[in-house]
């Protein structure tokens, strides 16, 4: 089956399709779940939450773009929904004039310790900072999704990469633990 006969067959409520669409996507949207969650069980939440919205509007899905970008795009305005549902961001429209990072550093890091630095972030400046620097959303995308402005996005970005840039220069180590074969 196409995807487009996928996508058809799930918008006409074939249960087959719906399940098929949910095995091929559900480990990727899981990782972008991750990206924002601390734990698993709040991952897994978002997941089905997602897929929820995502098959209630796939009537909207317009073949535009990629199928898996707009799936991407619909799981995190889901997630930030519920983050804005949850908690208000705090609002501050500080200057937002910064130095540039040094990322001779952070390419000299792996993925687990650079996502350790990101989760020690507060979390609406992690879920900013992720949303921003990870999925690419702009600013003024994040602050509709979270219902804060576009300066608040902005600001909570500087923020958390003035964070993240001093855990850099206090050269926090991540010790990896050690595995027994």
């Amino acid at each position: 089956m196409t995807e487009k006969e996928l996508i058809q067959a799930c918008i006409n409520k074939n249960q087959r399709a719906c399940k098929e669409l949910y095995e091929q996507n559900k480990s990727w949207l899981y990782a972008l779940c991750l990206r924002y969650h601390k734990n698993k069980v709040d991952a897994q939440d978002s997941l089905q939450e997602s897929f929820i919205t995502i098959y209630r509007n796939l009537h909207t899905f317009s073949a535009q773009g990629s199928f898996k970008g707009w799936m991407r795009k619909v799981t995190v305005r889901c997630i930030l929904a519920g983050f804005r549902k949850k908690n208000k961001l705090p609002v501050s429209e500080a200057a937002l004039n910064s130095e540039p990072t040094d990322f001779k550093l952070i390419q000299s890091m792996d993925k687990d310790e650079i996502m350790f630095l990101i989760e020690r972030l507060p979390a609406g400046r992690k879920h900013i900072f992720v949303a921003h620097a990870i999925d690419g959303f702009t600013h003024k995308e994040i602050g509709e999704m979270l219902g804060v402005t576009e300066g608040t996005s902005k600001s909570q970005f500087f923020h958390a990469r003035r964070e993240l840039r001093e855990a850099l220069e206090k050269e926090i180590v991540i010790v990896k633990p050690h595995t027994h074969e």
